[in-house]
Formats: structure tokens, C-alpha cells, sequence
């Protein structure tokens, strides 16, 4: 089978394009002809896909709409699998050419910023259709910024995606709390389990000299106020008082709010004894789980509904519990009292979260959290995502077989 991938960058940005790094080769390996294009290079920063010389690859910026449609349109693919992209026309246009499967990561089309969360007056996860009652929020709840002209252009973009979506024929999720998103806006849908791991080799801790004097906790991600970073940090002072050794934490990552947690972190330090933070910034692979073999308890602060969230689930593969909010798709991998706790999500608190972190830290509940925490993670495989989407496939080119069986023939004489 041909199979086209169409995504938005050419370059590695965040978990979709590692979700492709890892499924592009895996769908070859399997026997099946694999192409991508690319809508858009990315950041310039962030290293480029580097597939095998014999998987075609267009790049629209390069090539352009006219010819790379039709170069594609030669090719012949049999399926097109999206994961979004950053020009809806071209994507509409290349949903003429074969059947297609949208794989949904985020809210693409069900939420006027992506974000699917009120922020004011506190951060709460929205759970509002889409619709023209989306801009009569967007400045009350703080949906996004202040610009009128932006909240028209946004709104106007994901109606767009909306109608496009409508020209799929199934869309795909990493969640049942993403596809009951999408069910809830008419949509035939179908979880497909993420991938997070190809192969069954151990991922060992790494012990720390300071391990018997210090619990050390660590945040992943974007630093972004939606990702909870102070909340984080105000919770730090509840959570040193409730275990039995001083406390670190580690932030690997970084963005817009970077400063601000920073400035916290410091008011932190300076006011509670026995709280250590650190700033690590953006790691490669290898030092990331490094970073991760390392921690005791990986913390998911995030006040908007994850999708998904497979952080927790890397952590896991490391024997690393997590404490996290109850919001959207965490509390499918997170197991309340298996691999960790869940802190109340609506509202979030710094309270909640400490309590969740206390509990998963105590002596009576820390081992087998540790055990729970690599079982688990052991499902999320690659082989087993690739076996759900063969059956999708399957399901999706007999569907269409049987829609052009019932569409009369161009050369019919109408009655």
C-alpha cells in the first residue's frame, strides 16, 4: 500500500513529529511503499527528519502547490494520513486523491485557540462546542490575547480545518478523552494507542549520591502558563513539609514563562529551607532521559486537558511514578493508587498537587508505584499502535470500496 504522510514541519518540533520519526520508518519496514510532505521547514534550530533515501519526501515550500500536488498525484498514494498541516488548501486539495485518515494530537478544529481551557478567572478546561458562541468568550474568559483582528483570523482558521476535517474518513485520536472531543462534534472516530517505545530493553535509574538526603521531582515541557509551572512551585513549600528528606526540583525545558518561574523559584528557595531548583533549558534525547532516570517522581502540572501527555509514560519505562492534575487524556495513563496520584483538575491548586505528591512519595506507597509505573508503560508499543492502524486501514479502504460501488458510473443514462 502507498501511504502519504502529510504533517506541518520538516523539522523536529514536539511529539507529533517524534510520533513520525518513529512510524514513517516502522510503516516501510512493514512492507508498505511511504512517502511525506512537509507544508512548512519548522524552526531552523530543531534537527530535520532524516528518513531512508527510498521514502519520497515533498516540501512545499520548496516545490510549491501546483507541482507538488501534482508530483503526489503521480505517485498514486492509496491513503493519506494527516496530522495537520500549515496550508488548509493544499490539504483539502490533496484529500482529493485518496482516501484519509486524520490523526487528531491536539484540538485541531474543535477550539478557537488550540487550547480548549478558560483562563479566567482561573485556568479551567472548556467544554464548549465549536461555534460562533466561542467568540463571545474569547475576551470574558481570556480564550486568548486582547486583538480582535487575531480572534477573527483564529476563529476563521479553525472553522476552516473544521469543513476539512469533514472530508475524512475517520479521524484518529491518542486518547478517548480526544475522541470524545471529536465525537461531540459529529465526527467518526477511532483511538488508535500511542507509541512510545519499539522495543523491550530495559530502561534502568540511575541512583544519585544524594538520593537518601533528597527526593528530587522533575517537570518536562514547554514552559507556558497553562503547563503549571507555578503552581509547581507553590506547591513546593506543602510538599517539603509532608515527606521525610529535602527536596529538589528539576525543570527540563523551556519557553515564554521561563523568567517569571525563574524569579518564583528563587522567592521559593529563599523562604523554605530544604527546597532546591534547578533549570536545566531544552535537552537532546540522551540527556533528557538521563535527566529522567534520574528523578524519583515525575510532576504534570498542566492546568489545560492534555490530549494525551506521554511524558508520564517515558517516565515510566524508567520505574519514575508521577503525580499530575486530572485533566483531559492524563488520567489514561495515570492510574490513581498504580503508577501515581491525581491531584482534583477543576480547580487546580497547589494544595491538591502537593497532597498528590506527598502521597506518591511515602515509604508505604513509593515501591509499588515504582513497579506500576514500568507495567504500565510497557503496553504504549510501537508494534502495538502499527497492528490498531493496519485494522483501521482495513476498515477505512473497505469503506471506501463500498462508497464508490454505490455512486453511479460517470457513463450511467440518468432514467
Amino acid at each position: 500500500m502507498r501511504i502519504l504522510f502529510l504533517t506541518y514541519f520538516r523539522r523536529k518540533v514536539g511529539g507529533t513529529e517524534s510520533y513520525l520519526n518513529a512510524i514513517i520508518p516502522a510503516y516501510r519496514r512493514r512492507g508498505n511503499d511511504v512517502s511525506v510532505c512537509y507544508t512548512d521547514e519548522g524552526p531552523t534550530n530543531r534537527q530535520p527528519f532524516e528518513f531512508a533515501d527510498e521514502i519520497q519526501q515533498w516540501r512545499l515550500e520548496i516545490s510549491g502547490h501546483a507541482t507538488t500536488l501534482g508530483q503526489i498525484k503521480d505517485w498514486r498514494p492509496d491513503l493519506i494520513f494527516c496530522h495537520g498541516t500549515t496550508d488548509l488548501a493544499f490539504e483539502a486539495d490533496i484529500l482529493k486523491l485518496a482516501p484519509g485518515i486524520f490523526f487528531a494530537h491536539n484540538y485541531y478544529g474543535t477550539c478557537i485557540s488550540g487550547h480548549k481551557t478558560h483562563k479566567f478567572p482561573v485556568p479551567l478546561p472548556c467544554t464548549r462546542l465549536f461555534g460562533p458562541g466561542c467568540l463571545l468568550q474569547y475576551f470574558p474568559r481570556r480564550c486568548g490575547g486582547r486583538s480582535p483582528i487575531t480572534m477573527i483570523k483564529l476563529y476563521s482558521e479553525q472553522a476552516q480545518r473544521l469543513r476539512i476535517l469533514r472530508s475524512y474518513a475517520v479521524i484518529a485520536t491518542n486518547s478517548d478523552h480526544l475522541s470524545v472531543e471529536y465525537d461531540r462534534h459529529g465526527f467518526n472516530t477511532h483511538r488508535l494507542p500511542y507509541p512510545v517505545f519499539a522495543d523491550n530493553s530495559e530502561r534502568p535509574r540511575i541512583a544519585r549520591p544524594d538520593s537518601h538526603q533528597r527526593w528530587q521531582l522533575l517537570f518536562v515541557g514547554r514552559m507556558d502558563n497553562l503547563k503549571g509551572g507555578l503552581v509547581l512551585l507553590d506547591a513546593l513549600p506543602e510538599i517539603r513539609s509532608g515527606v521525610d528528606r529535602e527536596v529538589e526540583l528539576v525543570f527540563a525545558g523551556d519557553g515564554p514563562e521561563r523568567k517569571r518561574w525563574e524569579r518564583k523559584a528563587a522567592r521559593v528557595r529563599s523562604s523554605s529551607k530544604g527546597i532546591h531548583i534547578t533549570f536545566k533549558g531544552w535537552l537532546d534525547k540522551t540527556a533528557l532521559n538521563r535527566t529522567i532516570s534520574q528523578a524519583d517522581l515525575l510532576v504534570v502540572p498542566s492546568l489545560w486537558p492534555e490530549p494525551c501527555g506521554v511524558v508520564g509514560v517515558e517516565a515510566g519505562l524508567y520505574s519514575i511514578p508521577a503525580a499530575a492534575f486530572s485533566v483531559g487524556g492524563i488520567p489514561e495513563w495515570l492510574r490513581d493508587g498504580e503508577n501515581g496520584y491525581l491531584a482534583p483538575g477543576n480547580p487546580a491548586t497547589p494544595s491538591g498537587l502537593a497532597s498528590a505528591v506527598v502521597r506518591a512519595l511515602a515509604p508505604e506507597n513509593y515501591s509499588r508505584l515504582c513497579v506500576g509505573a514500568r507495567s504500565l508503560a510497557l503496553n504504549w508499543t510501537l508494534e502495538r499502535h502499527c497492528e490498531a492502524f493496519d485494522r483501521l486501514v482495513e476498515k477505512v479502504m473497505k469503506l471506501t470500496a463500498v462508497e464508490l460501488q454505490a455512486k453511479p458510473s460517470q457513463d450511467a443514462i440518468p432514467i
